[in-house]
């Protein structure tokens, strides 16, 4: 396919799951601001640990946003990389303070995040979308 084809196939659009997930961290930015103004003696409960987290996937959640508005070429690796050490960082959190329950969920959230990264680099929109290419089969 040319260029222009690929250009103007349904997968070079915004849409499918990689639409739903711009709107849902577009929602998660909209949660997370609304949460600070209003019930900011809640976030400083959680203790500045998980406010590092939350912070950083705020910051995630604005980049990835704007990066796949603006079809960025490196969105697919810079969020993959944001979502790993989002991870990554909470695991260690939990692990450290001992907390299994939440060292459990983050082994859940780490299948979660292998498959968003595994999208990215790998599916048909993403590679539409963001690199103007379609995968060869």
């Amino acid at each position: 396919m040319t260029p222009d084809e690929i250009a103007s196939s349904p997968e070079a659009r915004l849409g499918g799951a990689l639409l739903w997930m711009v709107v849902a961290a577009a929602l998660l930015c909209v949660l997370i601001l609304l949460g600070t103004a209003l019930a900011p003696a809640q976030l400083r409960e959680i203790g500045i640990r998980y406010i590092a987290a939350i912070a950083f996937v705020f910051v995630w959640s604005i980049l990835f946003v704007a990066m796949t508005l603006l079809a960025a070429r490196a969105t697919p690796l810079v969020a993959s990389i944001g979502i790993v050490a989002w991870v990554a960082y909470r695991f260690g959190v939990a692990a450290l303070q001992g907390h299994w329950p939440l060292v459990a969920d983050l082994v859940g959230e780490a299948a979660l995040a292998a498959a968003f990264c595994g999208y990215m680099a790998e599916g048909v929109r993403p590679n539409a979308y963001y690199r103007h290419r379609l995968p060869m089969h």
